[in-house]
């Protein structure tokens, strides 16, 4: 009768996962666990069918819409949850079958993929520069723009005039530039719409593409240096020192222990190998859970979250909840917290810049620049210094009370400097921009050269400690050869 039960609810799931994906992917995990639970109990061939109740359930919700709009929450986590499982199942596969080799090789293609996610980073970036490029060349030649993009995606077929295309498309029916990218070009970045958008309310199009077209100069060049050192290779390489040196302390140390104490009554292994076994032993057998724990966590959510947060554009107006919980901490970190204030005000300054030469109110150049793609908690002070100076308070003043800096507070100061407000924001602007890069550079300096040294202190460490039980048993022998 269980069994009966069993099938017909595979059968009813496979229909919700069709007709209701969302309550299906909700409640088959449940529904499964419960039918196990009864099956341990009175027959097993119900534990057998049961798993197949949540695994039918995601598949079938997984499989793609004929629209490509129609896919929702339930088809993305079905297919990051099969995702998941793929590699969960290769991953014990390896180890199973290969061994601690078979689990090497599948992190190294891990590494491997990983260069091609990042490969595909950076060719999304590229692609965005063609496209603010072709975009801030054509207003400049004062071509309409609908037809200069069709002149520039014409005779191609490329990924690039594919998406001049479709902005043309949207142009042509009447749409605004920044709809018509958000509807042709969604992966465009987050701070580039967000400008584009906030320059149309003052009708400055021109020089806030200009502006996004020099961000994005910069960063290409940026991108383009040589570095000395990749950001994940200390990771790497303390990640396999660790694998090796637990390894090494399980199987050989204990061994020239054994040896040691035969050859020399009461020996005991040098304090710095006494020192490495102890914290291995604490690392591997005390506390091996928590690593693995760790590196289960980090395999099955950081890496796939930060996958999505790279590749999802921005969402200035209604930022996403993962966008919230990184704004937060990178505001809150003492060294991060100086770089997100720092690139927020390269932004701010340059659109109230360009939002005063156009003839605005204050009031209306803040109120515009809440629309860019700045750190949320930044975001919270410019609009406690738009509440303030449309209560009537003294601009300067309410920059002060705000926390936005002196800098600001000094280019709105009437009585200090009556009538330059807009050369000295043009200054800020340059200074914030020069200063953010300035320091990156500086912090990228420093940095590398603390963790090379770090990292050689640590491997003299491990080396010294593993090698110095066979120079004792060496020497005990040449005692015991020569009198």
């Amino acid at each position: 009768m269980l069994v009966i039960i069993a099938i017909l609810l595979l059968a009813v799931y496979i229909y919700l996962g069709f007709k209701e994906p969302a309550i299906a992917l909700v409640t088959s995990p449940f529904v499964a666990l419960t039918m196990v639970l009864i099956g341990t109990l009175e027959n097993s061939a119900v534990v057998v069918i049961t798993p197949f109740i949540f695994f039918a359930t995601v598949i079938v919700v997984a499989i793609p819409r004929r629209e490509p709009s129609s896919e929702q929450w339930p088809q993305r986590l079905a297919k990051w949850i099969l995702i998941i499982f793929v590699f969960l199942l290769l991953l014990v596969t390896a180890g199973v079958v290969f061994g601690p080799l078979g689990v090497a090789g599948l992190i190294f293609f891990i590494l491997f993929m990983s260069s091609i996610i990042a490969f595909a980073v950076t060719s999304r970036y590229s692609t965005a520069t063609y496209v603010i490029s072709t975009l801030g060349s054509s207003m400049r030649q004062n071509l309409p723009l609908a037809m200069a993009l069709e002149s520039a995606a014409a005779g191609r077929a490329d990924s690039r005039s594919i998406i001049l295309q479709k902005i043309q498309k949207w142009l042509v029916q009447g749409y605004s530039l920044s709809e018509s990218i958000k509807r042709g070009y969604p992966k465009c970045p987050g701070h580039a719409i967000a400008m584009i958008t906030a320059a149309e309310r003052i009708d400055q199009l021109p020089l806030a593409i200009g502006a996004i077209e020099a961000d994005m100069a910069a960063k290409a060049d940026e991108r383009g240096r040589i570095n000395p050192v990749h950001p994940l290779y200390p990771v790497i390489v303390m990640g396999f020192m660790l694998f090796i040196l637990l390894s090494v302390m399980k199987f050989v140390i204990p061994q020239f222990n054994a040896v040691l104490e035969e050859m020399i009554e009461g020996a005991t292994l040098p304090f710095a190998t006494r020192l490495l076994v102890g914290i291995t032993r604490f690392i591997g057998d005390e506390y091996g859970w928590l690593i693995w724990l760790t590196f289960v966590l980090i395999v099955l959510v950081v890496v796939p979250v930060s996958i999505r947060v790279r590749f999802r554009p921005r969402r200035p107006q209604k930022p996403y909840l993962l966008s919230r919980i990184g704004d937060f901490i990178k505001w809150h970190l003492p060294v991060l917290h100086w770089f997100e204030k720092n690139y927020s005000m390269v932004q701010v300054v340059e659109l109230l810049r360009l939002s005063l030469n156009g003839g605005y109110t204050v009031n209306d150049a803040i109120d515009n620049a809440l629309g860019l793609d700045v750190n949320n908690c930044f975001r919270k002070r410019l609009k406690e210094w738009l509440e303030k100076v449309k209560r009537g308070d003294n601009i300067a003043a309410a920059v002060r009370e705000s926390k936005l800096g002196s800098a600001l507070a000094w280019a709105f100061d009437e009585q200090v400097n009556q009538g330059n407000t807009l050369s000295i924001l043009e200054t800020l602007e340059s200074f914030y921009r020069s200063n953010y890069s300035y320091y990156v550079n500086l912090a990228r300096f420093i940095m590398w050269p603390c963790v090379t040294l770090l990292m050689g202190v640590m491997v003299g460490f491990v080396v010294y400690a593993i090698f110095s039980p066979g120079i004792v048993i060496i020497s005990s022998l040449a005692e015991q050869v020569t009198p």
